[in-house]
């Protein structure tokens, strides 16, 4: 595997590291001992080391993570039924997120219908974000199918398929692993490894604990090290012989390890000695938050923070998404006023005219919610301040689903927020008669949720919203003119 696929390859290059094999259990003995910490109630910080206290580590055991606890209790009522199993684990891994396995059963699984509207009405995306745990699109059969209509509806149509592909491999991941993805050809199979892995944790008759797994781009530096110092020849081997060596060092771990351990620990070890190397750093989604995922941070340059506070003469309509904000900014058009539209909508009418889905432009939710941050602030940095003009929604709503996404607004961001002043905004309650279309995605109780959240961040920003109510639409104009 060669650097330029993989961007993990060089991180530990140029590291004086004598003894690879004692680092990684140096590594265990101490995440194990903050976990311990961390549990029983006692404070932060947990550790007087300074990686461990900034930077995020997963647990050193797979089934004290939050997430596989998260799985634990969601796949628990349907373990005697492998077929229904099978379901929830590739469900449960492509969802990834604990608030959502927490919310939901595994039975909804067999009403489709009703599970996407579960979903849907979640006031928090359903997904982890793809910054922290990439899921593409699958094909099957000629077709591409996204993630949330694999989870939701395709997982359940094909489970005679990932039952017979996984009992083909007599218990080997990897085989299984294979076997699956030659047919949903994903470039980046991980979320199909997780299920498969996880599935030995409730049927080892079927999937083998002690199976030999993939190394990871991530894990691929350290095992590299460890491969090198042991004098063996494969990623395996050297799985195997740190196994055999976790009894002479760290003899009183609670259970022995497995491959799939070792490969985990190899990618958590990669992380910790980059910061060591100085090739990785303590910010976004690197650095620790307690009780937070990872999360990635929007900044923009200091010098586009003016020095002092700038009234502009911007008219903000803003509101959920069924609150009829396009409708009304027609209107605003059609009497002779300047408006400008959403970015958001832009990019989505541009891409649905091209041919593509409102699904597909926003299949990876964190590169989205980038691209509109990125959008939204050059717009209303851009805007005149003297002239008055009405605009869709404005970057404080761009805000509200960019945090939904999983991003952070940097101390540059806020401070511009905090100096560019909006001269009213206008907050439309919502409508009734709310529809969806290609191009709006959201259920009318999750708009309703975010009209919410909408509310709440502009009353954050200092601005005493002017309420405009539902109703015909000259009366909407009357009340903003």
């Amino acid at each position: 595997m060669n650097s330029a696929r993989n961007p993990y390859a060089n991180a530990l290059d140029g590291l004086h590291l004598p003894d690879p094999v004692a680092a990684f259990f140096d590594f265990c003995r101490e995440r194990e001992r903050i976990r311990r910490l961390r549990e029983s109630g006692a404070p932060a910080p947990w550790s007087t080391d300074p990686i461990f206290v900034q930077g995020r580590f997963l647990n050193v055991f797979r089934e004290d993570d939050r997430v596989s606890q998260a799985l634990f209790r969601f796949v628990t009522p349907v373990t005697d039924n492998l077929s229904a199993l099978i379901q929830a684990l590739f469900f449960a891994r492509w969802c990834n997120r604990q608030a959502t396995l927490d919310a939901i059963s595994a039975g909804l699984l067999a009403d489709p219908p009703g599970l996407r509207r579960a979903l849907q009405n979640l006031s928090e995306p359903p997904w982890c974000n793809m910054t922290a745990y990439p899921v593409e699109p699958v094909q099957w059969e000629g077709k591409t199918v996204d993630r949330f209509d694999t989870a939701t509806s395709l997982f359940g149509e094909i489970t005679p398929f990932l039952i017979e592909a996984i009992r083909g491999a007599d218990g080997d991941v990897i085989g299984a692993v294979e076997a699956i993805n030659t047919r949903l050809r994903m470039a980046n199979h991980f979320p199909i490894f997780m299920a498969v892995v996880d599935l030995a944790w409730f049927r080892p008759d079927i999937i083998d604990p002690a199976s030999s797994v993939p190394t990871g781009i991530g894990a691929v530096a350290y095992l590299d090290r460890l491969q090198a110092h042991l004098g063996l020849h494969s990623h395996n081997a050297t799985c195997q012989a740190m196994i055999e060596l976790q009894a002479t060092h760290w003899p009183e771990a609670r259970r022995p390890f497995q491959p799939i351990d070792i490969e985990y620990l190899a990618c958590e070890c990669r992380k910790y000695y980059s910061y060591v190397n100085g090739t990785k750093s303590f910010e976004g989604k690197n650095l620790f938050r307690a009780g937070q995922s990872p999360q990635v941070t929007f900044e923009i340059p200091a010098e586009a923070v003016p020095d002092a506070e700038i009234q502009t003469r911007i008219q903000v309509i803003a509101g959920g998404p069924c609150s009829g904000k396009t409708t009304l900014l027609q209107a605003l058009a059609e009497a002779g006023c300047r408006v400008e539209r959403e970015s958001a909508e832009q990019a989505l009418q541009a891409g649905v005219a091209a041919g593509r889905t409102a699904e597909e432009l926003r299949a990876d939710p964190v590169a989205w919610q980038l691209e509109m941050l990125a959008r939204d602030f050059a717009l209303f940095d851009g805007l005149p301040t003297d002239e008055v003009v009405f605009t869709d929604t404005s970057f404080v709503e761009t805000l509200v689903f960019g945090a939904r996404a999983g991003i952070v607004m940097g101390p540059n961001v806020q401070a511009w927020l905090t100096r560019k002043r909006y001269e009213r905004v206008f907050f439309l309650q919502p409508l009734d008669d709310y529809a969806q279309s290609a191009v709006r995605m959201e259920s009318h109780e999750a708009a309703l949720q975010i009209s919410e959240q909408v509310r709440a961040a502009y009353e954050r920003c200092g601005y005493r919203l002017v309420e405009v109510p539902a109703g015909p639409i000259e009366n909407r104009v009357c009340k903003v003119t």
